[in-house]
């Protein structure tokens, strides 16, 4: 595909990003820095954590609670203290406000659902008991999330770069697809780090599992998903390499695969 037609698809994409995000102005969750997340675990989280996370996660956060065996991609295991949608470094513990994200939105294409049925401060007591799983973020603390570079305008020079390093120099192909659809030669053998079959994630669909805008994506190439076969590429990729491969990958969304 040409880079000219690849910038067309951009500026739609753009469009209906800028179009979805209007309608969900009134109903965004604030972040965990604008209320008060307890600093222990209270009665309150407990059993918050006990009604509407047990059943997936488990009581004690190993993600096997009774509906786990249906699942695929598997509930997270707390317990392993691996995140996969953060602000910080590869490697890094989460911070308060990215779990507290991930639970009011929840993970698009996936069993977890946007517990926006819950008050703020009930999503923000269950974060000390999720945290109270794992022994990591005993012996150390999330590292600052990571600068995230001036973004560069798409353009056909920017999209022509961004389909080079997708195609050539990180090949991202042999698992996302030549079109991005997931469907690469190496797809069927990924596995995440706990040894579940894990699918690359079909670009086409437009719902990315971390965010849809172009911020939320460059920070998937530059953090990666812990626990899973997706590094980062942080070193691999200067700041501006990796918004040209965002704003390719952007460009292979396809509009009528958003709908279904």
């Amino acid at each position: 595909m040409k880079p000219k037609v690849l910038l067309d698809k951009v500026g739609l994409w753009s469009a209906t990003v800028v179009a979805s995000t209007a309608l969900i102005l009134g109903v965004a969750p604030m972040t965990a820095k604008a209320i008060n997340v307890p600093t222990a675990v209270t009665e309150d989280g407990k059993n918050t954590y006990k009604k509407y996370c047990s059943p997936c996660h488990g009581e004690e956060g190993k993600g096997d609670g009774p509906l786990a065996r249906s699942m695929l991609p598997k509930p997270r295991d707390f317990t392993r203290g691996a995140y996969k949608f953060r602000t910080t470094p590869s490697g890094s513990l989460p911070t308060d406000e990215d779990i507290f994200r991930t639970i009011s939105y929840g993970v698009p294409n996936s069993t977890m659902i946007p517990w926006d049925i819950l008050t703020e401060q009930q999503r923000a007591s269950i974060i000390p008991v999720l945290k109270s799983f794992s022994e990591a973020f005993e012996v150390r603390k999330p590292e600052p999330p990571v600068n995230v570079g001036l973004e560069i305008r798409p353009s056909e020079k920017s999209l022509a770069e961004g389909k080079k390093i997708y195609e050539e120099k990180l090949e991202c192909w042999k698992c996302h697809g030549v079109e991005g659809r997931g469907d690469g030669p190496s797809a069927a053998e990924q596995e995440d780090d706990f040894g579940f079959p894990i699918k690359p994630f079909d670009f086409t669909t437009g719902k990315f599992k971390g965010g849809n805008s172009d911020r939320d994506v460059y920070l998937r190439f530059t953090t990666g998903l812990n626990g899973t076969p997706m590094p980062s590429f942080a070193k691999e990729l200067t700041d501006e390499q990796r918004w040209c491969l965002t704003h390719y990958v952007m460009s292979l969304i396809k509009p009528e695969e958003t709908c279904k």
